[in-house]
């Protein structure tokens, strides 16, 4: 039987950040391990945290989705696509330098466990709040069937965490993985749509996770494919 524990994120809160880490996961994405100052620090899957800096007299109004499970806490990691002159800043930071946080932000979020299948599109570094929410999920046992469909049209031929969601389809029954290599994820769903058997679409939570408009072509195509709105997530985040 599974728990069904509550997770209660923190209210906002300023923290200082240690970088642990930072490595190239793909030719223009990194993954960016911090150590938040804040013990109390907690956030739901999905959450996101600000990064607070300035610079040229810019001053960043971005918020970076967290990758990692809450488990972790206060360790966060940030997946980075190095797009201007914001996420280059962040990617250049060398370990054991410490910038400016405030956080948990974001509503696309998971607070227990779900009771249905669910199925996750993600492009780009959009994959961030979605593999804090299949990583949360897995450490829970999650006894549903989980579908991952993922592209990167920055490097269409290099998909963030590759080698990661390879592994865990080895290892999780539950867990399905679709790459979907020069084209469109999209595109790849509808082909695979014949083995959800027993489970079909509308019995499936959608969440979709892409830059701009792409969030909402990709579920205008969910929904043609017969998911029920309702059951359908998306959020958008723009790259600079």
């Amino acid at each position: 039987m599974q728990s069904l524990e509550l997770l209660r994120p923190s209210k906002p809160m300023d923290s200082s950040a240690t970088v642990l880490s930072s490595v190239f996961i793909t030719p223009t994405i990194k993954s960016v391990r911090l150590w938040l100052d804040q013990p109390e620090f907690s956030f739901l899957p999905g959450q996101s945290v600000w990064p607070r800096f300035e610079r040229d007299g810019k001053r960043f109004s971005k918020i970076y989705s967290i990758a990692s499970s809450p488990a972790w806490c206060p360790e966060v990691e940030l997946c980075i696509s190095r797009v201007g002159w914001s996420s280059a800043y962040l990617q250049d930071l060398a370990v054991g330098a410490e910038i400016a946080v405030r956080g948990p932000y974001g509503l696309m979020t998971l607070a227990d466990l779900p009771t249905r299948p669910r199925l996750y599109i993600a492009e780009g570094s959009g994959i961030a709040p979605l593999k804090s929410q299949i990583d949360w999920l897995r450490e829970r046992d999650y006894a549903y069937p989980i579908w991952l469909v993922q592209s990167n049209p920055e490097t269409p031929d290099q998909l963030p965490y590759r080698d990661y969601w390879r592994s865990l389809q080895q290892t999780w029954s539950n867990f399905r993985y679709l790459e979907a290599i020069e084209q469109s994820p999209e595109t790849v769903l509808a082909r695979h749509l014949p083995h959800l058997a027993p489970f079909t679409l509308p019995r499936f939570d959608v969440d979709i996770c892409a830059v701009g408009d792409r969030s909402a072509e990709i579920q205008a195509v969910v929904l043609g494919l017969g998911a029920k709105i309702q059951q359908v997530r998306s959020e958008k985040f723009y790259a600079f």
